[in-house]
């Protein structure tokens, strides 16, 4: 089978700021950019994220305000009550509903160390700088091909500030980028968008994580861009993401390939992936499209190796079925939280690896028969799962 070489043409209007109208009132807007470094002084791989989550910006332009700290509806007859010890009224306990307004800056490392660092600003901070493609806010910034910042948290913090929903520990970065292979919006609908822009990216640079050097060089990188935006974030939430791929067949480096799925879109995913310069995407183009993707994602026992989590994907498109088996072991993947936009105390809360292994099949239908195309290894896999939460209930 012939393959074309595929060139990835980036359109500079998903770069920027998308959040208007209705959706900075009640709406979010996440970056996410994903890559591999190892450490100088021991040489240890691990798996880094940096993200730029804007949600209901337009709410509380001043002051960020995080839906998950506890406010208490108290009035002046309740506070009288309280400070004479005496029993207050019915509604002294009742928590005041709040929606989240902020621009939040999320970093930090899978594995079986690895935390989730994040810091929030006002929306009033965040600035975009047309003429350099520059979003910036504190001392971060996050342009089309670079990004630059860091995050301090204190345990100290943490005792004070429960509701910041991270770990103690500071990450700084210094990080060039170039997208190889990409797409634009794969599901594009008016309560979500989403687009994996780089399937493909190589990452250069350094990152410091808790005062230990990571380096970060393209060939090994095996980088990984999306964007995502609309009223709220999909829940249940099933991602897969690789570019890291070894044909059994040939035992060649596929280095003109990946994949990116997720969803669930009502129930069903989008998916790209591109092997070897040929693309093949599963949209939301309407009701007589007969692409389909079925998929699952199960805890199971790993024996000697521990407890791990499977995914499952069977893509069907045209004369063509894609299917994909992916691992990542338990110990290897942390939970991320995110905030929802329409408040109500309400987590995503994602359980995500960035090590996951497995191995992808590559059909033709031929009649009746599938022929097997392309059979390859596939490593560091991007693997999440994750639902929404009302947390306290």
């Amino acid at each position: 089978m012939a393959f074309a070489m595929a060139t990835l043409k980036i359109n500079k209007h998903f770069d920027q700021y998308l959040l208007g109208g209705k959706l900075r009132t009640k709406g979010f807007e996440r970056f996410r950019y994903v890559f591999s470094a190892f450490s100088r002084a021991t040489g240890q791989e691990r798996k880094f994220f940096i993200e730029l989550y804007i949600v209901n910006p337009a709410l509380s332009p001043k002051i960020a305000v995080i839906g998950q700290k506890s406010r208490l509806a108290v009035s002046e007859s309740d506070l009288q009550y309280m400070l004479a010890g005496t029993s207050s009224a019915a509604n002294a306990s009742d928590e005041i509903a709040v929606l989240p307004s902020y621009v939040l800056v999320k970093a930090g490392s899978f594995g079986k160390s690895g935390k989730q660092l994040n810091k929030f600003h006002a929306s009033s901070q965040l600035s975009f700088i047309k003429n350099s493609e520059t979003f910036k806010v504190g001392d971060c910034s996050f342009s089309s091909k670079a990004l630059t910042g860091s995050i301090t948290v204190l345990q100290q913090e943490l005792r004070i500030k429960p509701e910041l929903l991270c770990n103690d520990g500071m990450m700084s970065w210094d990080l060039k980028f170039e997208r190889v292979i990409g797409s634009n919006p794969l599901y594009n609908r008016k309560k979500t968008v989403w687009m994996p822009s780089g399937v493909k990216a190589l990452f250069s640079g350094s990152v410091y994580l808790d005062n230990q050097e990571f380096v970060v060089l393209p060939k090994s990188s095996n980088g990984y861009i999306d964007k995502s935006w609309g009223e709220e974030p999909n829940s249940p939430y099933f991602h897969l993401s690789s570019s890291k791929m070894t044909s059994i067949i040939s035992g060649k480096a596929l280095l003109n390939s990946g994949f990116a799925l997720e969803g669930e879109f009502g129930g069903k995913l989008c998916a790209t992936l591109i092997l070897e310069g040929e693309k093949f995407s599963v949209e939301n183009r309407g009701i007589l499209k007969k692409d389909a993707i079925i998929h699952d994602c199960s805890q199971m026992e790993g024996g000697e190796s521990g407890e791990k989590v499977h995914w499952m994907v069977s893509i069907h498109k045209g004369k063509y079925v894609i299917d994909l088996d992916i691992y990542c072991p338990s110990s290897e993947m942390i939970v991320r939280d995110y905030e929802m936009p329409h408040g109500q105390r309400c987590l995503l809360k994602i359980l995500s690896g960035g090590a996951g292994t497995g191995e992808i099949r590559f059909y033709k239908k031929t009649g009746k028969t599938l022929e097997l195309i392309e059979h390859a290894n596939i490593g560091d896999t991007i693997c999440e799962f994750g639902q929404m939460e009302e947390v306290g209930k």
